[in-house]
């Protein structure tokens, strides 16, 4: 099962995780389905693609895995450029490893 981590520094890392589920579970025609589970906690899945995101004091976590590469591409991308437009003004920017 192919997986990806990041780690994006901010401190406002809870505040980005609502933001991020919030939008996502806002999709329309199968987009990908959310829900922050605690302030701390959340999950974005789409197709067998699941983003795990947890916020600290200091960085938002994010790892997905999925059943294949071409899922994992899907959500990777729709997350990054989701949370680096929420997150322009702070100037975030998703590196993953």
């Amino acid at each position: 099962m192919p997986t990806v981590e990041a780690r994006v520094p901010t401190d406002r890392a809870s505040r980005y995780l609502q933001q991020l589920c919030s939008h996502a579970a806002r999709m329309h025609h199968g987009g990908p389905k959310a829900e922050a589970t605690s302030d701390t906690t959340g999950r974005i899945t789409r197709g067998t693609a699941v983003c795990e995101l947890t916020a600290g004091p200091a960085a938002l976590v994010l790892r997905i895995a999925a059943d294949d590469e071409e899922q994992l591409k899907a959500l990777q991308q729709a997350v990054t450029r989701t949370l680096e437009r929420v997150g322009r003004r702070d100037g975030l920017t998703v590196f993953w490893g």
